[in-house]
């Protein structure tokens, strides 16, 4: 639709009748030469008279579209896109305003925060809206937070709301908003519809955005995106920890692996760890090229208790994530139960305490049918050595145990056939027989060295364990165990299954000579250590969890029971790549789309579109472009007249004297 600024200027448009008065007015000067014969100059005057009219009509079209083209300039013509019912009026508008509210919106860059830029953007868009308008607004977090659901005409509840909001510290989603929003603009008839998806150009949230359908957005919006954060960001964040062993014990030393990641040129960057809010450690790293690297820390032997421990770095412009929070759970002694006899568990009760040493692992045993009265809650682990078959309630003991987050390790023996595994629940696999095998040396294999259970487990170099198996279990021909150990090629050793919150190994030899010198192996003790490591942290706390809605703040937390948690801001957010314009175009896949990269150019794209489009300055260029092919033509058209013209004096005498024909 077309409107004036200055439509009074448009009077200036008569003068455009001036060139024509000028032409009509333009008196033809006639030279009267004497020739014996006029034929070839005849036919030369009408060429040239022909020549003469069309230079003279295309200088008088340009000098009038020139004039024309001025008083329309001057006019300040606009012209913008409105909807039918708006052409006899200004028509009312809903907006609709999409808010990323994810951490990564915290960025500083000099003195600009891209959060308080957003806030006082939104709050420009509010203001702008004129009586009879309507705004509703939409947090884009993990989920859709509807703000204003509904449009609504009452600005001061909006602006409050807005002032009000505070970053959250999780990522966001932009596309479940910006469908959520253009929904609640479907019911809006004749209003003129805009959206607005104020973000801070962050990549993550557009991750999973692809193009809009119709069925999800009506073509007829008109929708804006601001891009508020800075085109090159600068972010050095650890994003996790590694703590090996997973349980520590006092006198033992850990080890502790970090995780850094940065956005934006390579530099170097200092990492400090942080236990008991003392300084034990600090490393300086070079990023170059990779976007992540790793840091081991050694923590040297602490006390028994809960440590509150954190990384950080230096200070950036995302200060949220410069900090990341774990605890280092330190027992006495990692107690274990063994159930069996002494001869059954006599191998096994010193491989764990090697020597008597119960500094490490405390062991106790207890005969099978004590073991209904026991209370295993405060056992790492429970080790069962040809115990089975076991009394009703000791079973019933165990797998409460076991589905509370207890871990448990079978030993077979002679005392059990194949039918007394086969009430078991809790079993991995149910085998089908016991077997004898031709005695055979055989390597042991560790098949998953990446499985928790194996997790920091490490062998002297050129160390090749082996076994010679008499006996063992048989399983079914068509399971399909989680094996962690393998005697040779095939044989199943150890297999692995989860039961509840619990853990369940069972091997397939005993834990006596009687069916294998596997007890004999240097490589068993440091396997059942490993178990027991491995077991004493099945269930436990972790050491970090990330922010919930029930635990939003990021930090050590102090909870009703006394218990600590260390809270973090999902690290995802940290990645501060930065996305294009021509990629949020690709992603939105919309024609009336504008994209701005800051709040002016934002509000400079809002005012003409509801203003309108000014042409006065496009018109202007092409009256200078037009003025410039007009003094071309003219001076062409002149050189011309004066080439072609005759001098009268020397054209009658040159006449006079020519020969007659």
């Amino acid at each position: 639709m077309w409107s004036f600024v200055n439509p009074l200027f448009l009077w200036a448009a008569a003068a455009t009748t001036i060139p024509l008065l000028l032409h009509l007015l333009q008196k033809r000067r006639i030279v009267h030469v004497p020739f014996s014969t006029l034929r070839f100059l005849k036919l030369a005057k009408q060429r040239s008279a022909s020549r003469a009219r069309l230079e003279n009509l295309l200088l008088w079209l340009l000098r009038t579209l020139l004039l024309l083209l001025l008083a329309l300039a001057f006019a300040m013509p606009v012209v913008r896109n409105t909807a039918f019912g708006s052409r006899l009026g200004t028509a009312p508008r809903d907006v609709a305003i999409v808010w990323d509210v994810s951490y990564s919106m915290g960025y500083e860059s000099g003195r600009q925060n891209v959060w308080d830029t957003a806030k006082a953007t939104i709050r420009s868009i509010i203001n702008g809206l004129k009586a009879g308008d309507r705004v509703c607004i939409f947090l884009a977090d993990q989920d859709v937070q509807p703000l204003l659901e509904q449009p609504t005409s009452d600005f001061n509840l909006a602006l409050s709301l807005v002032k009000a909001q505070a970053i959250q510290n999780r990522s966001s989603r932009l596309r479940p908003a910006v469908v959520a929003a253009a929904k609640a603009l479907r019911d809006s008839g004749g209003r003129e519809k805009e959206l607005f998806v104020i973000t801070d150009g962050q990549a993550l949230p557009w991750t999973d955005f692809n193009s809009l359908t119709p069925a999800e957005f009506d073509k007829r919006i008109a929708c804006f995106t601001a891009l508020l954060g800075a085109e090159s960001p600068q972010n050095v964040a650890p994003i996790s920890v590694n703590v090996e062993p997973a349980v520590l014990i006092t006198g033992m030393n850990a080890r502790v692996t970090v995780q850094l990641t940065h956005t934006g040129a390579d530099r170097d960057s200092a990492v400090a760890l942080l236990v008991d809010d003392k300084e034990i450690s600090r490393r300086t790293t070079k990023f170059s090229g990779a976007p992540q690297t790793e840091l081991t820390f050694n923590v040297p032997p602490l006390p028994a208790g809960i440590h509150p421990a954190r990384f950080e770095t230096p200070a950036d412009g995302l200060l949220l994530d410069n900090a990341f929070y774990f605890l280092l759970r330190v027992k006495e002694q990692l107690p274990a139960l063994c159930v069996g006899s002494e001869n059954d568990t006599f191998y096994l009760m010193h491989a764990l305490n090697p020597g008597n040493d119960t500094s490490a692992i405390g062991a106790r045993r207890v005969d099978p049918d004590a073991l209904a009265n026991e209370d295993l809650t405060s056992a790492a682990c429970v080790f069962l050595c040809n115990a089975v078959p076991l009394p009703g309630p000791a079973m019933l003991n165990l797998e409460r145990y076991v589905q509370n987050g207890g871990a448990l390790v079978i030993f077979p023996g002679d005392r059990a056939t194949a039918a007394d595994y086969a009430n078991w629940t809790l079993l991995p696999v149910k085998p089908t027989a016991i077997s004898d095998v031709e005695p055979e040396r055989r390597p042991l294999r560790l098949l998953k060295p990446r499985d928790p259970v194996f997790q920091g487990f490490h062998l002297p170099p050129g160390t090749v364990p082996a076994v010679t198996i008499r006996q063992q279990l048989t399983l079914p021909p068509d399971a399909k165990p989680d094996v962690l150990l393998s005697a040779g090629e095939e044989q199943p050793f150890l297999l692995n299954g989860q039961a509840g919150k619990g853990r369940v190994m069972l091997f397939t030899v005993s834990a006596d000579r009687q069916w294998s010198d596997w007890p004999l192996s240097p490589f068993f003790l440091p396997v059942v250590h490993q178990i027991v490591y491995f077991a004493a942290g099945v269930g436990r706390e972790p050491a970090f969890q990330w922010v919930t809605d029930e635990q939003p703040t990021p930090g050590i937390q102090k909870l009703a029971g006394g218990n600590l948690i260390a809270v973090n801001v999902p690290r995802d957010e940290s990645v501060l790549t930065p996305i294009t314009p021509d990629q949020v175009r690709a992603k939105m896949g919309l024609q009336n789309l504008q994209i701005a990269r800051d709040q002016p150019e934002l509000l400079h794209e809002i005012e003409q579109h509801r203003v309108g489009r000014p042409l006065d300055e496009t018109l202007l260029w092409i009256v200078l472009a037009l003025a410039a092919l007009e003094l071309f033509l003219a001076n062409r058209a002149c050189r011309q007249v004066a080439k072609k013209s005759p001098k009268p004096a020397t054209t009658v005498s040159e006449a006079a004297n020519a020969p007659a024909s």
